[in-house]
């Protein structure tokens, strides 16, 4: 008897140690720094199954090289809205994913469908018309309320594979130029190219430890992480990836029911200002001294300026839809792009500066296009304010300004040409 009692105990045991390390796996993942990086076209390890969509062609970083990231290196995160102008791109009329073969396939594989279902549970965001949770027969209503787009920035998520019956979970960053599904609040909900769950990710306790090939241009600080909104989003702007411009694509919906808009330039209507009353002529004014010519800067296809008062050593930072960044240590791009002003205030400099960066004419590549200003320091001011200002063709299309503290990064702007 106090064989088969020892025996009972060791079984209890092991049996909570397994426990343990199946609702803790993540933790550990968590916990160890590791980050997988996945291409736009990988799979990854233990896809749930590969559900290829249309072949749409996508213009991707392909053109630059880069060293391996750095391991170690601690990077703030970058998070952005999900519900935010050009966070995700498209094709008009068409849809890079297939929700009802997605939704054929976990039917066909009800044990899939369960691991799928238990993966988006575990997520505390997890929000859709049917409330906070997820059971395998509203899978095919959940899934078409998701909404087909592309990823135009390398993005953190928790990247589920299929092992062994169960959801696997592992931090990972998805290349730009992957499709997605996302769901009413802006947050990626399934891998399209095979079929995998997706959730918000979790940050790393430890040093994070990139695992896996890194793609031409990959840098952690250029990653973004997608917060949900906190109201359903009506309409997605989309980058168009195949011309000028955005799409405006319904929720829901996976390319069909899309429809192009103009850039983000906006237009204000005001009434016509009343005819001036007569004045008599002024007398002749002496002739003005002659002015210090202001330096000229490039201009053309696409125009991205930055301008700032203050000795802070402020940089204009660019990256083209080839995924090569332009700033002072990289002034040019294969695809045409330069800087072309560089300004680098002495100390006790107040006057105004500018940094340009720009496609000439005819020379522009299609595509998304990310910028942001740094603020490296300064002699005498803490902090300067900025304007960021892009130009499409020369007719403003977005930009923003603000204030900039020393060694910070503003907010990353996209658009779409």
């Amino acid at each position: 008897m106090l064989v088969i009692a020892i025996v009972a105990a060791m079984v209890l045991i092991a049996g909570a140690v397994i426990t343990f390390v199946v609702v803790r796996d993540d933790d550990h993942q968590a916990a160890a720094g590791e980050i997988f990086l996945e291409g736009a076209s990988s799979t990854g390890t233990d896809p749930f199954g590969t559900l290829p969509g249309p072949a749409i062609p996508v213009t991707t970083s392909s053109t630059s090289s880069t060293a391996p990231p750095a391991q170690g290196a601690t990077t703030a995160v970058r998070t952005v809205s999900g519900g935010q102008r050009g966070l995700y791109g498209g094709t008009l009329n068409s849809g890079r994913c297939d929700p009802e073969g997605q939704i054929s396939f976990l039917a066909a594989n009800p044990a899939m469908a369960g691991a799928f279902v238990s993966a988006l549970n575990r997520d505390p965001t997890l929000r859709w018309s049917g409330g906070n949770q997820l059971t395998v027969a509203q899978l095919p209503t959940y899934i078409r309320e998701l909404t087909s787009v592309t990823l135009v920035s390398d993005t953190r998520v928790t990247n589920y594979g299929y092992r062994n019956g169960r959801a696997t979970p592992r931090q990972a960053v998805l290349q730009a130029g992957t499709a997605v599904m996302v769901d009413r609040y802006g947050v990626p909900r399934i891998k399209c190219n095979c079929g995998n769950p997706l959730t918000q990710p979790q940050a790393v306790r430890a040093t994070p430890t990139y695992t896996g090939p890194p793609w031409p241009g990959f840098s952690p600080t250029n990653v973004v992480v997608v917060n949900q909104t906190t109201v359903v989003i009506e309409t997605f702007v989309l980058v168009n990836l195949n011309g000028g411009g955005v799409i405006e694509r319904s929720p829901g919906a996976s390319g069909s029911d899309t429809t192009p808009t103009s850039s983000t330039t906006t237009t204000t209507t005001t009434a016509p200002a009343p005819a001036p009353t007569p004045q008599p002529a002024p007398a002749p004014a002496p002739a003005p001294a002659p002015e210090t010519p202001t330096p000229g800067f490039g201009t053309g296809d696409v125009r991205a300026t930055l301008t700032w008062t203050g000795d802070c050593d402020l940089d204009l930072h660019v990256t083209d839809p080839s995924g090569v960044e332009i700033y002072y240590g990289n002034p040019s791009s294969p695809t045409g792009g330069q800087l072309d002003v560089d300004a680098i205030p002495g100390s006790g400099d107040t006057g105004s500066h500018i940094e340009n960066v720009f496609w000439p004419t005819g020379g522009a590549p299609g595509g998304a296009y990310r910028a942001f200003v740094r603020n490296l320091g300064g002699y005498t001011s803490t902090a300067c304010d900025f304007d960021l200002a892009v130009y499409v063709g020369e007719q403003y299309a977005t930009g923003q300004s603000g204030s900039l503290a020393s060694g910070a990064d503003s907010p990353e702007t996209v658009w779409a040409f």
